[in-house]
């Protein structure tokens, strides 16, 4: 069988075959949204990622959370199916208080099978500090600044 006649059997099924069954599953993260979106130091936050895989079923299998002062990093590992068809995914993460600063989030999304990175989402947000301490903070100035004059 000539070279020529073993690219015109292939062509139609490389053309036809979707791209990633000759690779691994890729999947991608399409939104990150912090719950509540102006977090005080009381509250717990909550992260919620919605993503999508090029395969089907697919499903966050664990993760893995870190931070370092105000570097917050979530690794998720998705799995994915044998189907190839696009699927979609949610995921949500809580996380306990945080203090007052600005923080941000890297959210990386693996492909649990073969372990390669896929997608990195960054969003960045402020936890501020709880209104009452505020207050708190207001009264005891102006106390200070009456006793002292």
């Amino acid at each position: 069988m000539s070279i020529k006649r073993i690219i015109q059997i292939l062509l139609p099924f490389v053309v036809i075959c979707p791209w990633n069954a000759l690779g691994g599953a890729i999947v991608g993260i399409d939104l990150v949204e912090v719950v509540p979106s102006q977090p005080t130091e009381d509250d717990i936050i909550t992260f919620d990622i919605y993503g999508w895989a090029s395969q089907e079923p697919s499903w966050v299998e664990y993760d893995e959370f870190s931070q370092n002062g105000s570097s917050l990093q979530l690794d998720l590992y998705v799995n994915t199916g044998d189907l190839y068809s696009y699927s979609d995914w949610t995921y949500s993460k809580q996380i306990s208080t945080l203090p007052a600063d600005t923080y941000t989030l890297e959210v990386n999304s693996f492909d649990y099978d073969d372990g390669s990175l896929d997608d990195t989402y960054i969003v960045e947000f402020t936890v501020v500090p709880e209104p009452m301490s505020l207050v708190f903070l207001g009264v005891g100035v102006y106390l200070f600044r009456a006793v002292s004059a």
